[in-house]
């Protein structure tokens, strides 16, 4: 049986709400450039904060004070995928018609903007056939996004071949991003998790070894080889290392890449000791990941199962 509109419609705010947070700022149009400045900054302050009751009002200021801002439309329409996880069925519809309508207008308005060609991307794929959803829709969309952003038109591919349960589809499109972004760490990042997802986690190896042969000191990249390790149980060892090379860059101003939550980095190196056989060396790593977040539950649960 396939998902109530209930269901498909939590989903699909869901994936709105991600996707819009992503969306980069805009500049301001010259009119009423600085009172709506300070909406959009108002509303984005509230959004970014969980607060997106207030974030939508605010919005709403901001489309009315000039309708013809693409970005105003466009952050009313996220503000709006937000609200819609917590309202009730009998309101889901409406909202739902308010998304399509922000994201659509956001694309009349500047129609190289991507964000809100990916918030339809996912209401077409998402939303049943009476409220406007159509697959059809939704590639014309992915191509459009294509063409401004060849890599995340992969990723628009991947994402209908995902929803439409098109394994070979889904692979194609996250293999060719990682081809032919070999530098960008979203694109090698995401094929590797997708791998691992899909009972391939071996193929992630060859994958993020040709990213780091370029960016050896990368935390992400490093910290994602000592996961797929520690996932299939090989290159223990490299693994190992991997993680603890995070570790030790953690404090380091000059390390490259963003930081990794260092009690995943502590999980991960205790499921490699469990995979060795070393219990106690995995309880100690488990024990460590909950001391730096005791509300971490992948550590807890994996403590409570040696």
């Amino acid at each position: 049986m396939g998902l109530t509109w209930n269901h498909r419609y939590l989903s699909l705010a869901i994936a709105l709400a991600i996707a819009l947070t992503i969306a980069p700022t805009i500049a301001p149009t010259a009119l009423h450039a600085q009172s709506l400045d300070d909406l959009l900054r108002t509303g984005r302050a509230q959004a970014d904060s969980g607060k997106a009751d207030e974030a939508v009002k605010t919005f709403e200021r901001a489309v009315k004070l000039n309708p013809q801002s693409a970005e105003a439309h466009m952050r009313l329409g996220s503000a709006l995928g937000s609200v819609a996880q917590k309202v009730s069925v009998i309101r889901q519809p409406f909202v739902a018609k308010r998304i399509k309508a922000e994201f659509e207008r956001a694309v009349e308005l500047d129609p190289t903007l991507l964000a809100p060609r990916e918030g339809l991307l996912q209401f077409y794929l998402r939303a049943p056939g009476v409220m406007g959803g159509s697959e059809a829709k939704a590639r014309e969309q992915a191509a459009a996004i294509a063409k401004l952003n060849p890599l995340r038109g992969h990723f628009a591919a991947a994402t209908i071949a995902n929803v439409t349960k098109d394994a070979s589809g889904a692979d194609k499109a996250y293999r060719a991003a990682a081809a032919e972004f070999p530098d960008s760490l979203n694109a090698v990042t995401t094929y590797a998790n997708y791998l691992l997802n899909n009972n391939r986690a071996e193929e992630a190896f060859p994958v993020l070894d040709r990213y780091l042969a370029k960016h050896a000191d990368d935390r992400v990249a490093l910290f994602w080889f000592g996961r797929t390790a520690a996932v299939t149980g090989k290159q223990l060892d490299r693994g190992e290392q991997a993680l603890k090379s995070v570790l030790a860059s953690q404090g380091s101003a000059s390390a490259n890449g963003p930081r990794a939550a260092t009690e995943a980095v502590h999980l991960r190196l205790g499921e490699i000791a469990a995979k060795r056989g070393d219990k106690a060396k995995a309880r100690a790593a488990y024990e460590e990941a909950l001391r730096i977040n005791p509300k971490f539950e992948p550590a807890r649960k994996a403590l409570a199962a040696l």
